[in-house]
Parts: C-alpha cells; structure tokens; sequence
C-alpha cells in the first residue's frame, strides 16, 4: 500500500501548523483513503520524520502531494532533494510528487469570481493585477502565473507581479497605475498571513491618489478544498 504525505510549507514554531493541520479535517472526509501530513519548514512533522514513521512500520512507497501554488524553490529544489537523500538512506522507497496547485481549473474559477464580485469589473479604465510569491532564484513560477492570466475570462487587462524575482510588483506595478483608473489587485496565496500584509503595505505606500483595491487571498475557501481533494485522488503514475 502506497502511503500519501500532503506537504506544506509551515512554520517552524507556534500555532499556524496546528490550524493548517485542523483545515485538512474536512479534506480528509471527502477522499478516497487516508493521508499524513508534514511541513518543509518545521522543527517537528517534517517530510523525514514522517517518512521514517512510516518506514518502521513497514511502507517505503510515497505519494507527495505539496499544498503548494507555484514551482518554486521549495517545489523544484527542496522536495525532490529530501526525497532523492530518503532514498539513498533506504533504497527500498519508491515515490511520487504531484503537480503544484498553480494549473487546476478551480483556481482559476477562484479568481475570476473574484473579479465578478468586484464593482468595477466591467468598468472602462479598470484592469486586474494577479500578485503570487514568485522567487529569487527560479523562473518558473513567472511563467505559471502567465498562464494563469490566459485563461482569466475577464475583457479587462490582466498584469501578472511577484513579490520575489524579475516580476516584482514594486516596480511594476507604479508604471501601470496611472494609465487606468481603478486597479483590482488579487494576491494568489493561501491566506492573508505575512507576506499578504506586506503586499496590502507596499501598495498603500505605492498608491497614492490611484483607486487601487486589494482583494483577500484564498484563505481556505471551498476552491482549495476542491484543488487538494482533486490531487489526492488522482490516481498513481504507473
């Protein structure tokens, strides 16, 4: 029996995990078969620790399954490098890591209704600016949210940022603001947690009189569930 591990990112310390670890209740209830979960960036239920638990009890088959948006640093580099040692150390485990959550269609419905709530989404001079995390050292991730932008069913214009990398939106995103009237800013991230709060803080700053609103990022909604439950169920590479 193939054992599945859904990996997110997490916080080393302190009560986040634990509320990440209670919104995965009502995944759990909807999918075929159990799932364990561990956390790229924590001192307890890391991806080796639970693989070792699992390894002593007898599994050395794993399906990875990262809660994870984009192909970033952790995507590319981090997860395949601790499942590549986790071999060398066992050479009986087999494994698979499953796709990002950037492609599925449920998030694109996310941010189109996103721009259908919004007043302005079918008012002359308003445009869409889609912010994702983006990264210092990879590309791919720009490419991504790219194509994001192509399947968005908005007439309005749509400008894709980062926080991290060439797609910087503090740079960008002063260029753009005075050839629209108003801007919806959508930020492609689970929750509003820190790096959300910096985004809302660095465009108050940039602003000025500019009419630029910034939505709310995903924060569980029933879209993700949809995401991770369609990644759990899908069926093994063979």
């Amino acid at each position: 029996m193939t054992q599945t591990i859904v990996v997110m990112h997490g916080m080393r310390r302190g009560k986040q995990n634990q509320l990440l670890m209670e919104e995965l209740d009502s995944v759990a209830q909807q999918i075929e078969g159990t799932f364990d979960v561990a956390f790229i960036e924590s001192d307890e239920l890391s991806l080796p620790q639970v693989i070792r638990k699992h390894l002593w009890e007898g599994e050395t088959s794993f399906v990875i399954v990262p809660l994870l948006l984009f192909s970033g640093r952790h995507y590319l580099q981090d997860l395949p490098e601790v499942m590549r040692q986790m071999q060398l150390m066992f050479p009986s485990i087999t494994y698979e890591i499953r796709q990002p959550l950037c492609d599925h269609p449920s998030l694109t419905k996310w941010i189109n209704q996103r721009i259908e709530a919004w007043p302005d989404a079918h008012t002359p001079g308003s445009a869409i600016v889609l912010i994702g995390h983006g990264s210092p050292i990879v590309t791919e991730p720009d490419a991504e949210i790219d194509d994001i932008a192509t399947r968005i069913t908005t007439d309005l214009p749509v400008y894709t940022m980062m926080f991290y990398g060439d797609k910087q939106f503090e740079g960008l995103l002063p260029e753009m603001k005075e050839d629209y009237d108003q801007i919806y800013v959508i930020p492609i991230f689970f929750y509003d947690g820190f790096l959300v709060n910096k985004i809302k803080k660095k465009i108050e700053k940039i602003k000025g009189d500019s009419n630029i609103t910034i939505a709310s990022a995903l924060n569980f909604e029933p879209e993700l569930d949809e995401m991770l439950i369609d990644r759990l169920n899908q069926k093994e590479a063979v």
